[in-house]
């Protein structure tokens, strides 16, 4: 059972380094987990480069960051519906949708552990089995050229049962590891499980080994303030720091939901939240400091004396449309959106005819 989760926590881990733009990865996802990445809008090529587009590097998007900063199970339901919606252009997209859905309801019966025979699937089913396998849903171990054994890991069997205590419990599990290996261990080999505590103060005190980790806790703290014990590392959550996560497009509730999913487990008796009630009200006054003044494109419009009712039936039409910003009833002059005034002139335009006849 160990193996399999860890053989699910490296899978992902490969795909987070990945993302992240890690160096020397230890292991690199296949072109299908790369392509996955691709077409869904996690990466994309660089736009900033300068060379051939054919060698562009590819760099993380903001739908990326969003992705890394949720849990597994959350990830692998990502990849489910994206690889679900791949197979609505093919020309037998029902059968194919049906046979998918049918295996994964299927998995949810199965146990943890236990080998499988592929022998038991349908052509497709294969397919779908190498396929579930490169995300670390299935372990596939090969017996000879034609014949293949599968072993479901525990985040297969949850898809179906999302949100449930169980699933709740194999969450939280993966930080009471941590905890549990950094007190019995004085030199812990490396771990690919997390567990934080956010102090009142803003210090963040991670228990883990993961230098994946240290590079998601950057994302929003401020790396220069970082020590490091053997299992434990320290940051601090900075004003500066957060403004720089708001400026890669990571919002303020993705950075509360990933400290609160990955709290130490001894934070999460009772109802309250693992995230000091200060820190997470400042996170969310940051947040709401860049939304205190919004810059619109708009056009000016002159409306003309000579046509009465002119200036009203104008601005009734644009407030219709939308596309009304400001006026100055006085001076007959509006400020519409930029992008909705050719639409807006041509039926002042109109106006104008019919009122001259």
């Amino acid at each position: 059972l160990a193996n399999l989760e860890q053989h699910t926590q490296e899978q992902w881990d490969a795909v987070l380094h990945f993302l992240v733009g890690t160096p020397k990865l230890r292991h690199e996802p296949s072109p299908a987990v790369i392509n996955f990445l691709m077409t869904t809008g996690l990466m994309q090529h660089d736009p900033d480069w300068k060379g051939s587009s054919e060698r562009a590097p590819l760099v993380i998007t903001t739908k990326g960051y969003d992705f890394m900063l949720q849990d597994n199970h959350q990830q692998v339901w990502h990849f489910v519906v994206q690889y679900l919606r791949s197979l609505e252009g093919h020309k037998k997209a029902k059968e194919l949708m049906q046979e998918a859905m049918l295996f994964l309801i299927s998995l949810s019966f199965g146990k943890v552990g236990d080998a499988y025979p592929s022998s038991s699937l349908s052509k497709r089913g294969r397919t779908l089995m190498k396929d579930l396998s490169l995300f670390g849903l299935l372990y596939v171990q090969p017996l000879n050229e034609k014949m293949a054994i599968f072993y479901p890991t525990q985040i297969a069997l949850q898809l179906v049962h999302e949100g449930s205590a169980s699933s709740t419990e194999l969450t939280y599990s993966l930080s009471t590891k941590t905890l549990e290996a950094a007190l019995a261990d004085p030199k812990p080999i490396d771990s690919s499980h997390l567990a934080v505590i956010v102090q009142t103060n803003f210090q963040l005190c991670a228990y883990t080994t993961s230098e994946l980790h240290v590079s998601m806790l950057g994302l929003f703290c401020d790396v220069e303030t970082i020590r490091r014990l053997p299992n434990v590392v320290f940051m601090v959550i900075t004003r500066d720091s957060v403004k720089s996560a708001f400026n890669l497009g990571i919002e303020a509730r993705q950075i509360l939901r990933f400290l609160e999913k990955n709290a130490h487990p001894h934070l999460r008796t009772g109802n309250s939240s693992p995230v000091p009630q200060n820190v997470e009200d400042q996170i969310w006054l940051w947040d709401r400091e860049r939304r205190r003044v919004q810059w619109n494109q708009v056009y000016r419009i002159q409306c003309h004396n000579g046509l009465e009712g002119e200036f009203e039936a104008t601005k009734k039409k644009a407030i219709e449309l939308g596309a009304f910003q400001w006026s100055a009833d006085s001076k007959k002059e509006l400020l519409v959106n930029f992008d909705q005034v050719e639409e807006l002139v041509a039926w002042a335009g109109k106006w104008r005819a019919k009122v001259a006849t």
